[in-house]
């Protein structure tokens, strides 16, 4: 996550966060300027913005792993920072998986046991889209849930976005229920998140900095850096022609609260 004077950025992953992070490293790098980065490096001043890298306790084998990251969660937020707005990116959730999916971190963290994950599937790596889809539903949901008894009928987008956007995950999983999600009660109960869009970002993180202060000659910049972590696999490829209609429809009833919290994407 980033700390900044206004406001903590969390960098949820596969949504651009790696370009909006490198692009506020550089915008309060030259606002202090070279004498302030100077006073920084030795230690006569706290720089304006932060990276924290955080322990990945989101799922038993990043715990198990003894992960460390750029992508801490909410509940990680250190108590000095709480009282500040939280901004993070969101992306259409069907686009969201397939760039998962093409960026292959899976591969070398597969989400369980590897060994019964090949006795499931033994071509493992080698997935196809459907049999990716197939992996992250059997195995992925019990490496979310971590011994949490599971209400509802979701998705591990669902229980991945629980994981980092609760103040309490645990408590927040266990009361993930269908009529919690059909009420809209669930989401009520989750904290307040200032989500800008993967599909705009440059447009949106420098429309967001104005509203803080920025002038637009400052943020300019951004508008004209390139994409970043790119899943190359993918060539460019929409969503719609990974996912069967059969495979949407399912998708979008197993993670309907993230389609609730952003109908945009509906």
């Amino acid at each position: 996550m980033l700390l900044t004077e206004r406001f903590v950025l969390l960098n949820y992953p596969r949504t651009g966060s790696t370009f909006a992070r490198s692009a506020l490293r550089a915008l309060y790098r030259r606002r202090e300027g070279p004498w302030g980065h100077a006073l920084v490096r030795l230690g006569l001043a706290q720089a304006s913005c932060r990276e924290l890298l955080l322990p990945i306790e989101r799922t038993a084998t990043a715990r198990r792993e003894g992960r460390r990251s750029q992508h801490g969660a909410l509940s990680q937020i250190p108590p000095s920072e709480r009282g500040k707005l939280v901004v993070s990116i969101a992306r259409h959730p069907l686009d969201q998986v397939v760039s998962a999916y093409e960026h292959g971190f899976w591969r070398a963290h597969p989400p369980g046991d590897e060994q019964v994950i090949r006795r499931r599937f033994p071509r493992f790596p080698e997935l196809s889209f459907s049999q990716y889809l197939e992996l992250t539903s059997e195995f992925d949901r019990t490496n979310v849930l971590q011994g949490v008894p599971l209400q509802a009928d979701v998705g591990p987008c669902t229980l991945h976005f629980v994981r980092f956007f609760a103040v309490d995950p645990d408590a927040a999983l266990a009361r993930l229920s269908a009529e919690s999600i059909s009420s809209g009660e669930f989401l009520a109960r989750l904290p307040p998140v200032r989500f800008l869009h993967t599909e705009h970002l440059a447009e949106e993180l420098a429309a967001f900095l104005g509203e803080l202060g920025f002038e637009a000659a400052e943020t300019a910049f951004l508008r004209s850096l390139p994409r970043v972590n790119v899943a190359a696999r993918r060539r460019g490829r929409p969503w719609s022609e990974y996912f069967t209609p059969e495979q949407e429809r399912d998708f979008r009833w197993r993670e309907r609260l993230l389609f609730q919290r952003f109908p945009e994407y509906a």
